[in-house]
């Protein structure tokens, strides 16, 4: 009896050993061949635009986003109307509509932010480290309170085609 059960142990080993070799030599000749199916266009300059265009309604509820550190948003602006925040340095006309899809309108929702809330925004608008960078925060602290900054004047002067 112990002849047997060394004998189907030994076949198991000698069987599971097979299976890892053949296992391995089929992947290794497979590597790394990921092709598109033919119902998607692939094309590494418009990688971002595909990743921005597959939200739904409000992309902050996208599936694959981290909604642990997203900021404060509105449904809609308030009622005295949005702030213009490409008075922010750092924040063009395209970045300020990818803000508002989000719910974000005005300085103090902005001035609120966290390092954390500001580490969000970049991983999802695929800006990494443009609003630490830029100091949004602290230039919205400003502008919520009615003053100006450099940048901002050169803005409302026109000075500046953002």
């Amino acid at each position: 009896m112990i002849e047997t059960a060394s004998l189907i142990v030994v076949n198991l080993l000698i069987a599971a050993i097979i299976g890892m070799v053949i296992g391995y030599l089929i992947g290794k000749n497979s590597g790394n061949t990921f092709k598109p199916s033919n119902n998607e266009k692939h094309d590494n300059k418009n990688d971002t635009m595909d990743v921005k265009s597959k939200s739904s309604v409000n992309p902050i509820f996208r599936k694959n986003s981290n909604v642990d550190n997203k900021p404060l948003i509105l449904s809609s602006p308030r009622p005295s109307g949005k702030d213009n925040l490409i008075k922010i340095k750092g924040i063009d006309s395209k970045v300020e509509k990818d803000l508002n899809k989000l719910g974000i309108f005005h300085f103090n929702q902005i001035a609120s932010w966290s390092s954390k809330n500001c580490d969000w925004i970049e991983e999802f608008l695929l800006l990494p480290g443009s609003a630490k960078k830029h100091q949004w925060v602290e230039q919205a602290k400003i502008l919520e309170t009615g003053k100006e900054t450099v940048y901002s004047q050169k803005v409302e002067n026109e000075e500046i085609k953002v």
